[in-house]
């Protein structure tokens, strides 16, 4: 683990019952002038600890536990909070993200409880302080959410 809970709580501007990342295994920062076409877009994989508890699941649904598609969008946007804040430092600080779009969002899978959600977020172009990023959400080896979405880091 490359940051732990008490480390990516006190980063993201989201708190509970609203945070929805855990932990942050890697962080690629990107480097624009690497050959590697893998390394130049910033890239960061973190997880979601789903224990069943989470109070959305007492509605979504009681007798069958599924993880409500939004809020996997908003632990994708989470996470590309995180990666903004650690990768583009400078145009993040004494910002707040604001979402402006998401599109190609494709629910794979049903996520229920209990279940280690591991999340990958690239950013995929940056200019000033609009950003575009592509994530994947994983239940396992499953794939069971991906999207396109973008955002504007705000005062």
């Amino acid at each position: 683990m490359l940051y732990d809970s008490e480390f990516v709580h006190n980063l993201l501007p989201q708190k509970a019952p609203f945070a929805f990342v855990d932990e942050v295994l890697e962080l690629q920062k990107g480097d624009e002038s690497a050959a590697d076409e893998a390394l130049r877009n910033p890239k960061i994989t973190a997880v979601l600890h789903m224990t069943g508890k989470e109070a959305f699941f007492a509605g979504h649904f009681p007798q069958n536990p599924v993880m409500p598609g939004v809020i996997q969008i908003e632990s994708m946007a989470q996470a590309a909070t995180l990666l903004t804040q650690l990768a583009k430092e400078k145009e993040s600080a004494g910002r707040r993200p604001a979402f402006i779009g998401v599109e190609n969002c494709k629910f794979r899978a049903a996520v229920v409880p209990p279940a280690d959600l591991t999340i990958v977020v690239e950013m995929i172009t940056a200019r000033r302080t609009l950003f575009k990023y592509s994530g994947k959400i994983f239940q396992g080896e499953t794939l069971v959410c991906e999207a396109e979405f973008s955002a504007a880091m705000i005062k």
